[in-house]
């Protein structure tokens, strides 16, 4: 967001990355040699809001011969966000917002812990309703999760929307095999599996019909929850293997599973 300052007779256009109704106190001095480290003020202040279209806090200070700018708080968007189970599977998000404002619409992300990584759910993104709605059928038993809102804007420019909020999904997680799809396949398979319990670490390996491991997967995060692999019909030095039947097998926290696949090529 750019803010213009006037600091005596001099006008200056600052660009500042902040959040949405961030406060901000202008602090003025002779010269920079006289800004105190802290940002403790030497002189008469000015405190001001300021509404930033930038997500992140404000790092350090902005700063001319005669003046630097402060951020001291982080204030989301006002609005209300909720996440229910209303079915198995399914994690239903709603929420209210007091001015749609600028916004354009809005997109959902989840993640499992509350430090993130948060990873957006929606492809595209949500009509700028309030009230609006979303449901989250991708999710698995025995799980909390967490949501965050962000509004919009035309620029694509994000801002969170009240406070992240989580959900503890029913059941108990079991570590198995899906079913891999397509299957038979050609130039790509997708492989799902659920971790129970990743302590033991998680091995997923391509048999072929002699048992010989022709491939060895890696999942991205060796944590419990639900894992998305692909397999591209190559071993483990970049070659296409033969046309024919293959196993998969998964291994983690003591547990095995197992499924069947037919690569063509």
């Amino acid at each position: 967001m750019k803010a213009t300052c006037v600091v005596s007779t001099l006008i200056v256009l600052l660009a500042v990355v902040a959040p949405a109704g961030a406060a901000f106190e202008l602090r003025t001095w002779a010269t920079t040699a006289a800004a105190p480290a802290d940002g403790s003020s030497h002189s008469t202040s000015t405190s001001f809001e300021m509404v930033s279209r930038l997500g992140g806090p404000f790092v350090g200070s902005a700063q001319s011969a005669s003046f630097a700018l402060w951020g001291c708080s982080v204030t989301p968007v006002e609005g209300a966000f909720f996440a229910t189970e209303t079915e198995p599977m399914c994690v239903t998000l709603r929420w209210t917002v007091e001015s749609l404002g600028a916004f354009t619409g809005f997109n959902v992300y989840r993640a499992w812990s509350d430090e993130g990584p948060f990873e957006r759910l929606n492809e595209d993104v949500l009509p700028p309703l309030s009230p609006g709605v979303y449901e989250d059928t991708t999710v698995w038993p025995g799980t909390t999760f967490w949501y965050e809102l962000r509004g919009v804007y035309t620029d694509g420019v994000e801002d969170v929307v009240g406070e992240p909020v989580t959900v503890r999904t029913e059941g108990t997680l079991v570590t198995r095999l899906y079913n891999a799809s397509p299957n038979p396949f050609r130039d790509g398979t997708v492989i799902q599996l659920d971790v129970a319990s990743a302590s033991r670490g998680i091995a997923v390996r391509i048999h072929d019909v002699s048992g010989r491991v022709v491939r060895s997967l890696e999942p991205d995060e060796m944590r419990p929850g639900r894992q998305t692999l692909t397999w591209n019909g190559t071993n483990d030095r970049g070659q296409r293997v033969a046309s024919g039947v293959y196993f998969i097998t998964l291994e983690a926290g003591g547990v095995r599973d197992s499924g069947r696949i037919v690569y063509l090529r």
